[in-house]
């Protein structure tokens, strides 16, 4: 069963040697350094918005959140294999969380690795729109702008 708890910064060391290989990819390739350090950043980042993990009797599943930056919601999660067992509860929760973002920023966005078709399937599947790829990652990665507005 998949159950959630607000994330703390320890969790970062604990979920890194889990993930998935094209999350840990994205990460190195957005050029945000080691992976514990990056995602250690975004817990932080999140603290104002909201930080979380997704965990079931075996350990993290996802660590995920929203940064607040002025008006805008910044989304991010990574996660492990082991999401594969969860998969309608994550995308249950995971819609659930959006929606609940969306409430309180008009607009989240965030960038994703282009070559990461799971991902930007998900993010198609939860509203978001895709942007074509550009070259903003590190030495040039190609990475995709999503967004979403806020329903009226």
């Amino acid at each position: 069963m998949l159950s959630f708890r607000l994330a703390h910064l320890d969790d970062a060391a604990l979920i890194t040697p889990l993930l998935r290989t094209s999350d840990r990819l994205e990460v190195l390739r957005s050029g945000q350094g080691d992976v514990t350090g990056a995602l250690r950043r975004s817990i932080e980042q999140s603290s104002h918005g909201m930080a979380g993990l997704f965990y079931d009797e075996n350990g993290p599943i996802a660590l995920f959140g929203v940064a607040p930056q002025c008006d805008v919601g910044i989304p991010w999660l990574v996660g492990t294999p082991s999401l594969i067992h969860h998969q309608k509860a994550f995308l249950r929760e995971t819609r659930f969380w959006v929606r609940q973002w969306q409430k309180r920023y008009p607009l989240l966005m965030n960038h994703v690795d282009a070559s990461y078709s799971q991902a930007i399937r998900w993010l198609s599947w939860l509203g978001f729109q895709i942007e074509p790829p550009q070259p903003t990652g590190l030495n040039g990665a190609l990475f995709c702008r999503f967004s979403r507005q806020g329903e009226d």
